[in-house]
């Protein structure tokens, strides 16, 4: 009679943690679509986009805060027209050299990482991004940017 009990304890222990350990995940993703998936995130990362293209369009994964959470589908829809393609960060992963490829398709980009995006004033915003391809210490870059006639310009 122990025997089972202490087994159906354990169990019930076991599917505890793996419940709040999927709740704690699961707010802390919904937190973080609530506070990067925004119009000036978009606007940010048009800028970045912009900036990297101007000598070779590249293939781009977007993570947003410190854990690198993915943007939701919806989010990476405002980039359908980007060629080649926005893709969420988990979409891809590292080889040895430290370069990333897509999952799907083998192809390598660059991951961009909205670390924090802080509102200034009205129409002024700053953010903090992370470029996972440069070597730590020198991948971390503060953008300021301004909306001007409802298009968001690097400051």
């Amino acid at each position: 009679m122990k025997m089972p009990l202490i087994i159906a304890l354990i169990l019930g222990l076991v599917a505890a943690g793996v419940w709040w350990l999927y709740a704690a995940n699961h707010h802390s993703r919904q937190e973080n679509m609530v506070k990067f998936e925004s119009d000036t995130t978009e606007g940010l990362l048009r800028v970045i986009i912009q900036e990297l293209d101007a000598e070779n369009p590249r293939f781009y994964f977007i993570a947003f805060g410190k854990e690198g959470t993915d943007p939701s589908r919806l989010f990476i829809a405002r980039f359908a027209s980007h060629v080649p393609s926005v893709r969420v960060a988990s979409a891809a992963f590292t080889l040895r050299n430290g370069k990333l490829q897509e999952t799907a398709s083998g192809r390598s980009g660059e991951t961009i990482q909205i670390i924090r995006v802080k509102k200034i004033k009205d129409g002024i915003a700053e953010g903090l991004v992370r470029f996972a391809n440069l070597p730590a210490g020198q991948n971390q870059f503060t953008y300021r940017i301004a909306e001007e006639d409802g298009k968001w310009i690097l400051k």
